[in-house]
């Protein structure tokens, strides 16, 4: 330690890049991913509040798949649209930390907000003669409610979140 200690740089490197890592997202998955952190445990995996909320006690707020499945391309304004809507329901309940998992190509569309996303091949792009379309979904959703260790989830048609998700997400706040 003494000889690491006298490399150049390597207070600049403590005092900035150290705090960077321990607070990234990505850096602390990483590590659950490739260590199995808390695997035996009922806590919830390290997902992060998104960039709206922040604070103590954020890591313990449950999650929740939000499933959009069946949304073409032409409608990718209404997945931004969803999605915006669920980032205000979570800043005005305070209650969830949302998972994205959606068939159409609009990552961003969580991404800046700070959610995880997953995408799914969709439906009419499904080529393969080994597994059919269903298998795939349920297998990759069994996969993401697993990793994420979800609470809650909700599947979002093509019209938007319903009267019925809005109430669902508002009660996660009203649990606290």
């Amino acid at each position: 330690m003494r000889h690491v200690r006298k490399i150049p740089g390597y207070r600049y490197a403590r005092r900035t890049m150290v705090p960077r890592v321990r607070q990234s997202s990505t850096a602390r998955a990483v590590v659950h991913r490739l260590f199995d952190i808390d695997a035996d445990q009922r806590t919830p995996l390290d997902v992060a509040g998104g960039n709206l909320i922040a604070g103590v006690g954020v890591e313990r707020l449950p999650v929740v798949v939000v499933i959009l499945l069946g949304m073409s391309q032409k409608d990718a304004a209404d997945v931004d649209g969803v999605v915006r809507e669920i980032a205000e329901l979570q800043v005005l309940t305070g209650g969830f930390r949302p998972v994205i998992v959606m068939d159409t190509p609009r990552l961003g569309a969580a991404r800046q907000w700070g959610y995880p996303a997953e995408l799914l091949v969709p439906e009419h792009s499904w080529t393969s003669d080994h597994q059919p379309w269903d298998d795939y979904v349920r297998a990759t959703l069994a996969s993401v409610l697993v990793t994420y260790r979800c609470s809650a989830s909700l599947i979002v048609g093509p019209a938007g979140l319903t009267r019925t998700d809005r109430l669902v997400l508002g009660a996660l706040g009203e649990r606290r």
